[in-house]
């Protein structure tokens, strides 16, 4: 993303074999894994078990160049797997389970968006 000054920030994230435990933010997009505005970076995120968080699973939203392989992303809600305004996403061999509605939901006749894997479809009817 480019600051104000013209600088332009970048992060780069590689894990392999790691657990991420009840991460993720409630009532929010803040992911137990998150990438927001970054489009210069490489991330690749592999073998690892992301589960039991009360918020979504993985955002990327506006950023590029990720690789999501063999992971198993189990017990969020509502969204496991969410993609949106991003390029050279790659989700490979993953296994997403056990997504199930926010319980905090309370607005009576509308419907909560949920899903196991959510590309290009939460923000709809917006260009992705």
């Amino acid at each position: 993303m480019m600051e104000d000054t013209g600088v332009l920030r970048y992060g780069q994230t590689y894990m392999d074999n790691v657990e991420l435990y009840n991460m993720s933010q409630i009532d929010t997009f803040k992911a137990a894994l998150r990438w927001e505005n970054n489009i210069a970076g490489h991330s690749s995120i592999s073998n690892c078990a992301i589960h039991s968080g009360y918020g979504w699973a993985v955002n990327v939203k506006v950023s590029a160049n990720v690789l999501l392989k063999d992971n198993v992303i189990w017990a969020h809600r509502p969204v496991g797997v969410g993609v949106d305004t991003s390029q050279n996403i790659t989700i490979d061999g993953n296994m997403v389970g056990h997504i199930v509605p926010r319980t905090t939901f309370k607005a009576q006749k509308l419907l909560d968006k949920e899903g196991g894997f959510v590309i290009c479809t939460y923000n709809y009817p917006e260009v992705c």
